[in-house]
């Protein structure tokens, strides 16, 4: 019984160390500053949806343990979510089915990320950036293109980090205010400068 429980708080653990991490590289300035992702409570919340559908899909190529840390991770966006309504003062009666409607977003999201990864072109995925941010009240100039560089970025980034530092709850992320990413090359890999 105290070796489940045990266990259970250092998923929990875990997790919580993962989210820290998605929710921090979710409000990197150049996001919002130099590419037009919107900083809206909306394009807040997007940009951590596709930061989190990133690291679920990296754990789900963990099978067992990166279903239970996965379950995990989901749980801690809950509790942020849950903590986030109830300081804007939603009421408390209205906290339920908000949570309910963000995680049908999320797994929503998970869905039409994942099918945009296995992609040969990044079409699909433009069109899911260009449809989830310009539907959160984008600014003119979303610079699709660069999001998208981003995230395969991003998604080779976290491909290349060992299994066991995942399941640890430790992820490289690319840096993204010295990354100018074009066409899915960053400036190291010898993409063209934007401007």
């Amino acid at each position: 019984m105290l070796t489940r429980l045990k266990r259970w708080r250092d998923q929990r653990q875990k997790a919580r160390s993962l989210y820290g991490s998605i929710v921090t590289q979710a409000r990197s300035r150049n996001l919002y500053a130099h590419w037009g992702v919107p900083d809206t409570a909306e394009g807040r919340f997007e940009m951590i949806a596709l930061h989190l559908v990133l690291v679920l899909h990296r754990l789900a190529d963990l099978d067992g343990p990166g279903y239970r840390l996965g379950q995990a991770l989901a749980e801690a966006f809950v509790a942020d979510l849950d903590d986030a309504l109830r300081e804007m003062t939603v009421g408390d009666l209205a906290v339920p089915r908000q949570v309910k409607r963000a995680v049908a977003a999320l797994y929503d999201r998970y869905a039409t990320y994942r099918a945009a990864f296995a992609a040969a072109s990044d079409a699909p995925l433009a069109t899911a950036i260009q449809v989830r941010l310009g539907g959160a009240g984008a600014i003119r100039g979303l610079d699709v293109r660069q999001i998208c560089g981003y995230i395969r970025q991003a998604k080779r980034h976290l491909d290349l980090v060992p299994g066991i530092e995942v399941l640890a709850g430790r992820v490289a992320w690319p840096q993204i205010d010295a990354l100018n990413v074009t066409g899915g090359r960053s400036r190291d890999e010898g993409g063209e400068h934007a401007r």
